[in-house]
This record gives structure tokens, C-alpha cells and sequence, in this order.
């Protein structure tokens, strides 16, 4: 050959490499996934770790904003009035006592 041909766009190979068969997507960084257009951003309530090939949900009940890297950025949604956190998420106020 008298030149080398460059992979399609966001595809990466090796040095060497011998055909465009050798050329695929990067894996993808923590909080993306890889889909067949490469990668996307996770969206919310969902999370990604190096090289995912999808994105997991939150737990139960937990939250979290779009392109989260781990279960640890999971949270509860704040409160409403009349509510108030516990490790369990949010329970009713008692009798004789109030949030806002």
C-alpha cells in the first residue's frame, strides 16, 4: 500500500493493523455505554462503570442525574413537606411534629 487508510470516525486500532475490520470504538469512560454509533451518556436513574456496555439502574427508590459512574452516585430524591429521610428513604412525619 502507498498510504494508510484512517478508521472511521470515533474508531480507534492498533498500530499495524491490517483492515478496517480491525478498526472498533474505544471502550467507553465511567457514565457512558457503548451502543453500535459508539458511545452514549447514561441517562438518569442509571449509571455506568469503565467500558460498559449498558447502563444499570439505581436502586429502588434512588435517584441519580444523567452520566453517573457508580451506584454511589445514586441517591434519594429530597423530601416533600410532611416527610423526612431515613436510610430507607423518605417516611411520614409523626403525630405531633412536621417538616416543610
Amino acid at each position: 500500500a502507498s498510504s494508510c487508510t484512517s478508521c472511521l470516525d470515533g474508531k480507534v486500532s492498533a498500530a499495524g493493523s491490517t483492515s478496517e475490520d480491525d478498526c472498533a470504538y474505544a471502550p467507553c469512560s465511567a457514565g457512558k455505554y457503548m451502543t453500535e454509533n459508539g458511545c452514549q451518556q447514561c441517562g438518569e436513574n442509571t449509571f455506568s462503570g469503565d467500558g460498559a456496555s449498558s447502563c444499570t439502574s439505581c436502586p429502588d427508590g434512588k435517584v441519580s442525574a444523567a452520566g453517573s459512574t457508580s451506584e454511589d452516585d445514586c441517591g434519594y430524591a429530597p423530601c416533600s413537606a410532611g416527610k423526612y429521610m431515613t436510610e430507607n428513604g423518605c417516611q411520614q412525619c409523626g403525630e405531633n411534629t412536621f417538616s416543610g
